[in-house]
């Protein structure tokens, strides 16, 4: 199987997907700082992991410079963000992420938040979505969720990701 996984994690969720993927799939995952290393024409499949940034993927303004040179490649984007897999709002929220690009087939993995190792700039990010939440009572779930790190990983979440590899 010629498949290549790229990686954009700041906090680790994004990696720990891209290394249980290139396990199941026995590829190769490399780290988004080391993509000028390789060559991406080398590859059938090319899928990059991304965490979810205020409906921004890490790494995926990349990946859509790269489709002149990878035409007839099959190209899917994952990105990790914390909101759980069954949101009501993932579905508009991915379409708007990824619908301009059909090149590229778009997947979502729920991760998590690690307050620990995330940036200073991503901190208070948080902290300025946190108190825009508190006082409305609709979003009280969602507050009480993004006020601590948690993991929200899965293997089972990267299903459709090995059934989409798997297609011929």
């Amino acid at each position: 199987m010629n498949t290549l996984i790229i990686y954009s994690s700041k906090t680790g969720f994004s990696l720990r997907y891209a290394q249980w993927l290139a396990e199941t799939l026995n590829c190769r995952a490399i780290s988004f700082k080391e993509r000028k290393t390789i060559k991406l024409t080398d590859y059938e499949k090319i899928i990059l992991f991304g965490g979810l940034y205020a409906g921004n993927m890490s790494g995926f303004g990349w990946l859509k410079k790269q489709l002149p040179s990878l035409g007839g490649k099959r190209i899917a984007a994952v990105a990790v963000g914390c909101a759980p897999m069954g949101n009501p709002d993932l579905p508009e929220s991915m379409e708007k992420l990824f619908g301009s690009t059909p090149e590229i087939t778009g997947f979502y993995c729920q991760g998590g938040l690690d307050y620990e190792h995330m940036s200073a700039v991503h901190r208070a990010m948080m902290a300025a979505l946190r108190a825009a939440l508190r006082g409305k009572p609709e979003m009280a779930e969602m507050l009480a969720v993004i006020s601590q790190s948690f993991d929200g990983t899965d293997r089972e979440y990267l299903a459709p990701v090995i059934q989409w590899v798997n297609q011929t």
